[in-house]
């Protein structure tokens, strides 16, 4: 008898748009469990350490959590420090303790020093790894070096889960562009509703939830026609206050610059700038960068647009909206993660072709009183 699905709520929510649905801790136990918990706090720098990954780490005493950390800013101190911080400030001893960490420690001198050498000198005797990193610069060296030192090192504890949390920072590393979702939302009928009109498909709450995905990424970015129909504003309006150093960017892809200056997308809204996707050079707009792409099909270089936003430091970028963007970016097989939010009610447009032949894998379709959200994946 399988188990009922889950009830949709604004916590799954964010699991879904951190590459969850994740691993319960109360359902495990030992280095499992205490993995589980790790993914929970790498969950809090999603959105916040790009390029760098939002790794999390527990430092665990006698099956007790003596301290926690997550990485949420490039250049800032790693999940392992902070944990060892944390440790610290709460006045734990933490010699003969256990690391849980979800990404391979560090073991180069960068921006921060190495966090294999602050576990050493912490006294860690066992450290537990739930992925290996793929940067050249680690890619092994950090759980030789702890080994070398004499720690037990424990690597692949919940492996699939801690990979998949780390894919967009893995794609970053080995393609230099930014891990693209995908976001639309349809009727029963595939169709976003009838053309030149704007269709509110799923309900409020639903639309709420859906702004995780914004949270969980650095950009988003639309088509000029849904700006010129539905004139979004596409800011972030996930209810958890975020850090203030973090920056969202708004991208319109307006090839000619002919979508007007009264838009709302164009307005000012700190932290949270907004950038036209051209080809050419149209009249500027106020407040308004331009990016000046190659042509592409339909207008600007999709491709380009995304080496663009990763010399920016995004690592995870929404395409929201625009039914021949999403054809697009499907058919250039640029899309690592599909959000399809499915009505049971027709939409009454046209039937939109996508070819999901390079998303093979549903990685979550959970149900709501309307309509459900699927998750499709490379």
């Amino acid at each position: 008898m399988s188990s009922p699905a889950p009830e949709l709520s604004q916590e799954l929510a964010w699991e879904l748009a951190t590459g969850g649905p994740w691993p319960a801790p109360e359902r495990l136990q030992g280095d499992d469990m205490f993995m589980a918990l790790a993914l929970r706090e790498g969950m809090k720098g999603v959105g916040l350490a790009s390029p760098n990954p939002p790794v999390g780490c527990l430092l665990v005493q006698a099956q007790r959590i003596i301290g926690t950390g997550v990485h949420t800013r490039a250049g800032d101190p790693h999940a392992e420090i902070m944990a060892l911080r944390d440790a610290e400030s709460r006045g734990e001893e933490v010699p003969g303790a256990t690391a849980y960490v979800t990404l391979e420690p560090c073991c180069h001198q960068g921006r921060t020093p190495p966090c294999t050498e602050a576990l050493i000198q912490a006294g860690v005797t066992r450290v537990v790894v739930g992925i290996g990193d793929p940067n050249p610069r680690v890619a092994g060296g950090g759980l030789a070096i702890l080994r070398a030192h004499g720690r037990e090192v424990r690597e692949g504890v919940l492996a699939e889960s801690c990979a998949r949390f780390h894919a967009p920072f893995f794609k970053f590393i080995r393609t230099g562009l930014p891990w693209v979702v995908l976001k639309l939302a349809m009727g029963a009928d595939h169709s976003l509703g009838p053309a030149g009109k704007t269709t509110q498909v799923t309900p409020p709450t639903i639309q709420h939830w859906a702004h995780a995905l914004r949270r969980a990424a650095e950009a988003i970015v639309v088509g000029g026609g849904t700006v010129a129909i539905d004139d979004p504003q596409l800011t972030d309006r996930w209810p958890t206050p975020t850090l203030p150093h973090r920056a969202f960017l708004r991208v319109v892809l307006d090839s000619h610059g002919t979508l007007p200056r009264d838009r709302r997308v164009w307005q000012v809204v700190p932290g949270q700038p907004t950038l036209r996707a051209v080809v050419g050079e149209p009249a500027p707009l106020r407040d308004v960068e331009d990016l000046r792409l190659p042509p592409g099909p339909g207008g600007c270089s999709l491709r380009h647009l995304l080496h663009e936003l990763a010399a920016r430091n995004v690592g995870r970028v929404l395409f929201e909206g625009g039914g021949t963007v999403a054809r697009q970016l499907l058919e250039q097989d640029l899309v690592d993660e599909f959000h399809r939010f499915v009505a049971c009610q027709p939409a009454g447009g046209e039937v939109l072709p996508l070819d999901l032949s390079g998303l093979p894998r549903t990685r979550a379709r959970i149900p709501f009183p309307t309509g459900s959200w699927e998750v499709l994946t490379r």
